[in-house]
């Protein structure tokens, strides 16, 4: 089972927090947002407020950043400098409505 840790609890975590609770072979394990009150609807995961305490308590395999793109970046880098290797990042991709 492939452990899960989110950051960013607001928006787009919205669709994909319920997608990780939909899988047979993954488990969302840990959220992480800077105002606590946004996870209160997630009692059954572990709640952090600070990223980079979450990235050393939990052992996670794929961390899904749910942020503002600009932060995207900041926060995979971060988390590859902790000396934490993942199977994966996910983060949303913008969607288009050009035709080009």
């Amino acid at each position: 089972m492939l452990k899960v840790a989110l950051v960013g609890v607001g928006g787009i975590s919205g669709a994909h927090i319920p997608a990780w609770e939909s899988m047979d072979d993954a488990e969302l394990v840990a959220i992480c947002d800077i105002r606590p009150e946004r996870m209160e609807n997630y009692p059954n995961k572990r709640h952090y407020t600070d990223f980079d305490e979450m990235l050393k308590k939990e052992d996670i395999d794929i961390l899904d950043i749910c942020l503002p793109t600009f932060l995207h970046a900041d926060f995979a880098v971060k988390a590859m400098e902790k000396g934490r290797m993942f199977r994966g990042f996910i983060r949303p991709q913008k969607r288009t409505t050009s035709a080009s």
